[in-house]
């Protein structure tokens, strides 16, 4: 399971081709599939293997739901924000031409509500809590 994992989902994870460089806790589109890697692309080097255990040489395992902390460029003004995936495999708020990723949900902790929101961190990327949409 990835790191930014912070509620798991229900659905087992899949064994899906992604792109190079692709690591645990980055999201993904693969084909009409979303999803946040849980474990590094594999790949064979020197006949070394790295990435997840039982992983195709270019594949990695995929968490289909699920809530992670991602990051989005953008400010999230609300919770239940549209949040998308480009063709890159970036977070965006921008819907045209991208696939719906999820949306924004809050985590209550200690009775307040956090991680939904967020402000430009000057041009930084920050971190929101992201719902996987099921397909």
């Amino acid at each position: 399971m990835s790191k930014n994992c912070v509620f798991a989902g229900e659905s087992p994870a899949l064994s899906l081709p992604v792109p190079a460089n692709t690591r645990s806790g980055d999201p993904v589109k693969v084909g009409g599939i979303i999803g946040v890697c849980e474990t590094d692309r594999t790949e064979v080097v020197s006949g070394k293997q790295y990435g997840g255990v039982g992983n195709p040489d270019g594949y990695a395992s995929v968490a289909p739901d699920g809530t992670y902390s991602l990051l989005v460029p953008e400010v999230v003004a609300a919770a239940g924000t549209a949040i998308y995936i480009t063709a890159g495999n970036a977070l965006t708020t921008v819907a045209g031409g991208n696939t719906l990723f999820g949306h924004t949900v809050p985590v209550i902790q200690r009775g307040v509500a956090t991680g939904a929101t967020k402000a430009v961190d000057s041009g930084t990327p920050g971190r929101v809590n992201v719902r996987l949409v099921r397909i």
